[in-house]
């Protein structure tokens, strides 16, 4: 029984090998994917903004209404989300073992010494500190909007529930 043992014990140590494997590859997946989503959700915002600024913008030409103000913070806030989503999509980037060329800004393999498309010089010290920064930064922006839906979820059922209490009520009356 020795040898089956030794090919029992290969077949332990194999599978225990293959199931690391695949959970980090799903640990990947799945912070690959909540970024995503979180991308997502910053470009909803970004439109939003930016049709904010055009209603603005269409007052102030058709009304003459002084809109600058409104326009100067929506700008400012649109501004904001993009750093977000730059920050957002690094992180991805650095997930799938990618970076930005500084150059051209295509997405090459991270130990890339020269960008495959406009063949710029890559730097390896300034990758590793931006890479860190991203990945705190990204951690941060993905909970700040995790806690915005949720708060913005909070308002919409609070919003349901309103006209349900006030049509209760009048029907108590």
């Amino acid at each position: 029984m020795g040898k089956f043992d030794e090919i029992f014990d290969d077949v332990v140590v194999n599978a225990k090998a293959a199931v690391a494997v695949v959970s980090k590859k799903a640990s990947t997946v799945y912070d690959t994917s909540k970024h995503k989503i979180t991308a997502a959700e910053i470009r909803g915002e970004i439109n939003k903004k930016l049709r904010e600024i055009g209603k603005f913008t269409y007052k102030r030409e058709v009304f003459g209404v002084d809109t600058s103000a409104e326009i100067a913070q929506a700008v400012a806030e649109v501004r904001e989300l993009k750093e977000n989503l730059d920050i957002i999509n690094a992180h991805i980037d650095a997930v799938r073992n990618q970076k930005k060329c500084p150059q051209c800004e295509a997405k090459i393999p991270r130990n890339s010494l020269f960008c495959n498309i406009c063949g710029a010089k890559l730097t390896e010290d300034e990758s590793a500190v931006v890479e860190q920064a991203v990945e705190e930064k990204a951690e941060e922006v993905a909970e700040a909007a995790e806690a915005a839906v949720v708060a913005e979820e909070a308002v919409v059922a609070e919003e349901a529930v309103a006209p349900a209490e006030a049509a209760a009520e009048e029907a108590a009356e």
